[in-house]
């Protein structure tokens, strides 16, 4: 780690904690969002949102805000400019909303009592669609995964980090995975309590589909890096915003708080 520098594992690993719980925020404010629209009532809290008066149908909100805001991301990254520590937190954002939709759309036939199941549940489709829904949900899973190596691969320091497969597998492990690993736990407090929800059990599978990601970087050659050393600075910008985000959670909405702003008061 010391050749790639401890802040830019710090940046990476603070980055993907804000895109687990941006995730969350996304799909549980999805869900309130519609159910307002639909007529209904909606509480937002720190880890689920709570629903009255409305159909399953608004179930599928959080669904449907996630995978719009991840593929607003998706197509907007290239234009981002630099290497810095802003895109770093959009790259992980982007993957972690999307991962939160189509891990949704994955599980669709195989948890009938989920969210998007429901939701899923209030129109009459043809039976089968379901597994055709999940079947794309994995595939998209997959290459989201795997077409976050180059990007990934983009932030080092130096190009002799990546010149070869071995030297990709590392820095790729040191930025991707073990900050993948690492923010499922800092993501906990932001969760706290969890009786009612399944997010805090759900948390370790957020690193799974970065295993792929790794395991496409000693095959992915087309990135070079910088021939002068590029240093990362400590993301103490990024740590204000988790621990003003982290008291939002504990103080506002862990005790819960409308979603329509008139009811506020």
């Amino acid at each position: 780690m010391s050749h790639i520098g401890p802040a830019l594992v710090v940046a990476s690993t603070l980055a993907s904690t804000f895109g687990i719980v941006l995730a969350q925020l996304l799909d549980d404010l999805g869900d309130g969002v519609l159910a307002e629209l639909l007529g209904g009532r909606a509480v937002l809290f720190n880890n689920r949102a709570e629903v009255f008066a409305v159909s399953d149908l608004a179930l599928g909100g959080g669904f449907a805000l996630c995978l719009v805001v991840g593929l607003f991301f998706l197509f907007g990254y290239p234009t981002a400019r630099g290497q810095g520590i802003p895109r770093l937190v959009m790259l992980w954002v982007l993957l972690h909303v999307l991962r939160q939709a189509l891990t949704q759309a994955t599980l669709l036939p195989f948890q009938p009592g989920s969210q998007l199941a429901r939701a899923y549940a209030s129109f009459a489709l043809p039976a089968g669609l379901d597994l055709v829904i999940a079947a794309a949900g994995g595939v998209g899973l997959l290459l989201v995964a795997l077409s976050a190596a180059p990007a990934f691969l983009a932030f080092t320091p130096h190009r002799r980090m990546v010149s070869t497969g071995r030297r990709r597998f590392n820095f790729t492990s040191w930025i991707v995975l073990i900050p993948a690993v690492a923010s499922a736990f800092l993501a906990l407090p932001f969760f706290l309590p969890d009786s009612e929800s399944l997010v805090i059990r759900m948390l370790p599978l957020t690193a799974v589909i970065f295993v792929a990601t790794v395991a496409a970087a000693p095959g992915t050659s087309s990135v070079y890096g910088p021939e002068d050393y590029r240093d990362t600075p400590w993301p103490w910008g990024l740590l204000a915003m988790l621990i003003g985000l982290l008291v939002i959670h504990l103080l506002i909405l862990q005790g819960g708080m409308e979603v329509d702003p008139r009811r506020w008061g």
